[in-house]
């Protein structure tokens, strides 16, 4: 992808995860972060009329990370961690300082704590009187008698589809990013496609969380692996590929289906759309939450929206990000866009699918190479975040005056909702 800052887009490459580990579905691969790092990035050897491939499998991809995320962490429905020591049994009474008593239950999220990674939040910032005088039941002055959350009484947390964590997730605590770089947990839905192979793990594309078992990306990523029966795994809260010093962890799922649009045509990647049914239902958290699909008949022409990944800074000979980048994108007319790309080596005689879309054209602002099956996601009046459209193809990448194209999602609704089984309430509130 590109920004103004850094042109960018997401690519596809190979990648090795950290240290030796073993994934829930049997593979054991190796991690990238223990071994030197990529120094450059394969050039495209050929290319066709149409740039489709905004993701590569031969292009190395930094990227990190262990297979499986299975240790307990933030999360209302999780199970916890083996009692510590000195800790009570769940529902019993147990002194603690009184800012990680809430309602009556100890606080294990961090809701509202100055700087939760901290060991001890400074005392400052702390002030006493609010512990209302402390418990007559505990030593200190500052503490409260409080209870150990259980399954039944820890309070859930309520997650909901679009709903973008606009400033990040203790953004604050983590060093400032650059212009054009999004924020850990910015973008929720946004999910890494890879393939387990030879004992090592390949970024094959992007794609988008849409329920806790299904997730949305192009078909041209992944025909082959259906025919092939390659396995793919999911990768879903990732943010930097190179780190593991995220506020939380990524977490990987194994594809146990791959359902390919009908209609798809590799050539002309018309009906570009596939959906990825995830072996174990996704457990939603603060970095992990799908995305609204459009309502019948929404059309954001006219709109500014955001498309979010990983990618190369130009088509040919560009470089990846390790950190995930977002770029804004007006949203294109239909007629506008196909007489932009008429201009291009596609010629006046191009005829543009129904089942796409376009945005960009700014120079240096568009997705790109690796960038495919990534979220065009779209603000909508209820406060929430829609699936506008799936990166699909372009010519070139952040050419002026020159879209980008997209799978135009609101075409495809009623597939969606066959093939999934799932009625569309199930993915976008009313």
């Amino acid at each position: 992808m590109l920004s103004p800052s850094t042109l960018w887009c997401c690519a596809v490459a190979s990648c090795l995860l950290p240290g030796v580990v073993r994934a829930q579905f049997g593979f054991t691969f190796q991690d990238s972060r223990l071994a030197p790092q990529p120094q450059s990035f394969q050039n495209v050897a050929s290319r066709s009329s149409v740039d489709q491939r905004r993701d590569d499998p031969n292009d190395p991809y930094p990227t990190g990370g262990s297979l499986p995320t299975n240790g307990p962490i933030y999360n209302g429905g999780l199970s916890r961690d083996p009692p510590a020591p000195g800790e009570t049994a769940p529902g019993q009474c147990i002194c603690v300082p009184f800012y990680q008593c809430s309602d009556g239950y100890i606080n294990e999220d961090g809701s509202g704590i100055l700087d939760a990674r901290t060991k001890n939040p400074p005392k400052e910032e702390i002030p006493l009187d609010s512990a209302q005088g402390g418990d007559p039941n505990c030593p200190g002055i500052d503490q409260l008698c409080c209870k150990e959350p259980s399954a039944v009484t820890q309070r859930p947390v309520i997650f909901s589809c679009g709903i973008r964590n606009d400033n990040g997730i203790n953004s604050r605590i983590l060093q400032k990013n650059m212009k054009g770089e999004a924020e850990f947990g910015e973008w929720p839905w946004q999910a890494a496609i890879l393939k387990a192979e030879n004992g090592q793990v390949r970024f094959e594309c992007g794609g988008t969380l849409v329920s806790e078992r299904h997730i949305l990306t192009v078909g041209h990523c992944v025909y082959r692996s259906k025919s092939t029966g390659a396995p793919l795994v999911v990768r879903l809260g990732e943010w930097d590929t190179k780190n593991n010093n995220e506020f939380y962890p990524h977490e990987d799922y194994e594809v146990s289906n791959i359902v390919v649009h009908p209609n798809f045509r590799n050539n002309s990647l018309w009906n570009d759309l596939a959906i990825l049914e995830l072996a174990t239902p996704v457990t939603f958290r603060p970095h992990i939450s799908p995305i609204c699909l459009p309502r019948p008949g929404e059309s954001y022409e006219g709109h500014e929206c955001v498309v979010t990944g990983w990618g190369k800074n130009s088509y040919r000979t560009g470089g990846y990000s390790n950190i995930m980048k977002e770029v804004k994108v007006p949203v294109i007319e239909r007629v506008n866009c196909l007489e932009k790309l008429r201009r291009t080596r596609l010629g006046p005689r191009f005829q543009l699918h129904e089942g796409f879309m376009c945005a960009g054209s700014i120079e240096g602002e568009d997705s790109c190479k690796g960038d495919g099956g990534g979220p065009l996601s779209c603000y909508r009046n209820d406060g929430r975040y829609s699936l506008a459209g799936l990166v699909s193809w372009g010519i070139d990448c952040g050419a002026s005056d020159v879209p980008g194209v997209y799978v135009r999602i609101v075409n495809y609704l009623d597939w969606i909702s066959y093939t999934t089984g799932r009625p569309l309430s199930d993915f976008s509130p009313k």
